[in-house]
C-alpha cells in the first residue's frame, strides 16, 4: 500500500512539475463556470449604469460578484481575444492575431490544465471564427460543442448559434454531468452583428439623456443591439436558473465576461477589430466566487483578460502555469499599482493569393496602444500619429489631447515605443511563421469570414 502512495505521489508531482506549474498549498477544487457574450459593450448593461434595463440577470449575477468596471480585452476580435482569456497571453504571443488565425500549437490553454487536475471539460461555442481548425481552442475540452443554427444575411449563411439553442444543450449536458467535477465554457453570439430586433425585447427610448451615447452613434442600431442584449439575458437567466436548481450555484466559480464591444458610428467607425477606442475594448467582466464571497462589490483597478485564467488558477489553489502572463486577481499581495495595459490590433485576416487559389496568414499590425491610470495612448502604424485620451473624464474619447498635453504624455508613448520594440521579436517569429503557411481553411471557412466582415 505505502508502495502505491509513494508512486502515486510521485506522479502527481511529476505530472505538476512537467506541466510548468510551481507547488503550493493543497487545490481546493470547485466547478468553474465562464458565460461569455460576443460583441458586448460594458456600457449597456445595467450594471454598469446603463439607463435601460437591457440585463436583469447579468445584473442579479454581478450583486453575487465582483464586478470589474475597468476590465480590457487586449485585441478587439473574437478568436484573438478568446485565446487570450484561455492562455493568458496576448495576441503577438499565442499568435491568433486575427479571426482565421489559431493559436501556436505549443501554446496549452486553461483546459488543458484543468484536466491534469481531474476536470470533465465542456465548451459550447457559437461563433465561426472559434471552429476547431480555424481557432485549434478546443484543446483540453472534452466536448467541444460547435453550434451553427442562425440563419443570417438574408437567411442564407448559418454563421451563429442561436441563445436558446445554446442554453437548450448547455442544460442538458449540466444535467448529464453535474455530478463530475466540470470546467465549463458558455459563447452566446447574439449582439454580434447583423443586429436583429425582438419584439419582446424592445426599450422606450424617449428618456435617455442624449449624453448616454458617444457623438456619431447611430441609434437604428443601437435599438436593435440593445434588443439582442436583452434577449440574450433572457436565456443566461435560464442557464442560470438550472445551474441554481441542480444545487451547483453557491459552490461554483462562474464568471461572466464579453471578448470585445462594439463601435456605432462613433469616430466614424462601425463594427469591431481595427480601433482601439473604449467602444470596443471596454468589456464587463464579474466574478462570482465560490459561497458568494465579497459579493456586490467593485474593482476599480486596470485589469484585461489576460487576468482570467490566472485567477481561476489561484482560486482554486492551483498553481499556475509559469508561462500565463496574468494577475491573479484575489492573490494576497498582487500589485496593480503603475500597471500598464497594451492593446494591440492587426489588419485583414487571411488572404488569397490569386495564382494559387490559397489562404496566406502573414498580417502586419495596424494600431497599437497603452493605458495607464486614466490615460490611454494610441499609434497608428500606418500613418505614424497618436492619439491621447484621458479615459476617466471622457469615457468615450472625444477629445483627443495628445497634441495639447505632449510633455504630460511624453512618457506614456516613450513606455509604448519601448514596449513594441520589444514586442518586434514575437511579429518578427510570426512573420516567419505565418509566411509560407498556407491554411486549410476552407472555401466555406473564407466566405463565412468574409459574410461576419473579417476579410478586407
Amino acid at each position: 500500500m505505502k508502495a502505491r502512495i509513494s508512486l502515486t505521489a510521485l506522479l502527481v508531482f511529476l505530472l505538476i512539475v512537467l506541466s510548468g506549474f510551481h507547488l503550493q498549498a493543497k487545490p481546493d477544487l470547485k466547478n468553474v463556470i465562464i458565460i461569455s457574450v460576443d460583441t458586448l459593450r460594458a456600457d449597456h448593461l445595467g450594471c454598469y449604469d446603463y439607463p435601460l434595463k437591457t440585463s436583469p440577470n447579468i445584473d442579479a449575477l454581478s450583486r453575487d460578484a465582483v464586478r470589474f468596471s475597468h476590465c480590457y480585452a487586449l485585441t478587439p476580435l473574437t478568436a484573438p481575444s478568446f485565446s487570450t482569456l484561455l492562455t493568458s497571453l496576448p495576441p503577438h504571443k499565442h499568435g491568433a492575431k486575427r479571426n482565421g488565425l489559431s493559436i501556436y500549437r505549443h501554446v496549452k490553454t486553461l483546459p488543458y490544465y484543468l484536466k491534469r487536475f481531474g476536470y470533465h471539460t465542456a465548451a459550447f461555442i457559437s461563433n465561426w471564427p472559434l471552429k476547431k481548425h480555424l481557432a485549434r481552442l478546443d484543446q483540453g475540452f472534452d466536448d467541444y460543442v460547435e453550434i451553427f443554427t442562425k440563419k443570417r444575411y438574408m437567411g442564407i449563411i448559418n454563421s451563429e448559434g442561436e441563445a436558446p439553442v445554446v442554453t437548450e444543450k448547455t442544460i442538458d449536458w449540466l444535467e448529464k454531468n453535474h455530478k463530475k467535477r466540470f470546467f465549463l465554457w458558455v459563447l452566446y453570439t447574439e449582439p454580434h452583428r447583423p443586429y436583429i430586433l425582438h419584439e419582446k425585447f424592445t426599450f422606450d427610448y424617449q428618456g435617455v439623456p442624449p449624453s448616454a451615447y458617444p457623438p456619431g452613434t447611430r441609434m437604428k442600431k443601437i435599438k436593435k443591439y440593445d434588443s439582442e442584449i436583452a434577449y440574450t439575458d433572457f436565456y443566461i437567466g435560464k442557464l442560470l436558473a438550472k445551474i441554481k436548481g441542480l444545487g451547483l450555484y453557491r459552490e461554483a466559480l462562474i464568471i461572466f465576461n464579453a471578448d470585445h464591444g462594439e463601435s456605432f458610428g462613433e469616430h466614424n467607425y462601425f463594427r469591431h477589430g481595427r480601433r482601439l477606442y473604449n467602444s470596443t475594448v471596454h468589456v464587463p467582466l464579474m466574478i462570482k466566487l465560490p459561497h458568494n464571497w465579497l459579493k456586490n462589490t467593485v474593482r476599480r483597478e486596470n485589469i484585461s483578460l489576460l487576468d482570467i485564467s490566472p485567477t481561476i488558477f489561484s482560486v482554486l489553489n492551483i498553481p499556475s502555469p509559469a508561462d500565463m502572463e496574468g494577475i491573479p486577481l484575489f492573490k494576497e499581495g498582487a500589485s496593480f499599482f503603475n500597471r500598464q495595459i497594451l492593446l494591440e490590433t492587426y489588419g485583414g485576416t487571411v488572404h488569397l493569393k490569386r495564382n494559387n487559389k490559397k489562404y496566406h496568414l502573414n498580417i502586419k499590425p495596424i494600431r497599437y496602444g497603452i493605458i495607464d491610470g486614466s490615460s490611454k495612448v494610441i499609434y497608428n502604424m500606418k500613418d505614424k500619429t497618436f492619439e491621447a485620451y484621458r479615459v476617466t473624464d471622457d469615457p468615450f474619447e472625444s477629445k483627443n489631447i495628445y497634441h495639447k498635453e505632449i510633455p504630460t504624455l511624453g512618457p506614456m508613448k516613450e513606455q509604448l515605443e519601448n514596449r513594441l520594440q520589444r514586442m518586434s521579436k514575437y511579429i518578427k517569429y510570426n512573420r516567419m511563421y505565418r509566411l509560407n503557411q498556407a491554411s486549410d481553411i476552407s472555401k466555406e471557412d473564407f466566405d463565412m469570414l468574409k459574410s461576419l466582415g473579417y476579410i478586407e
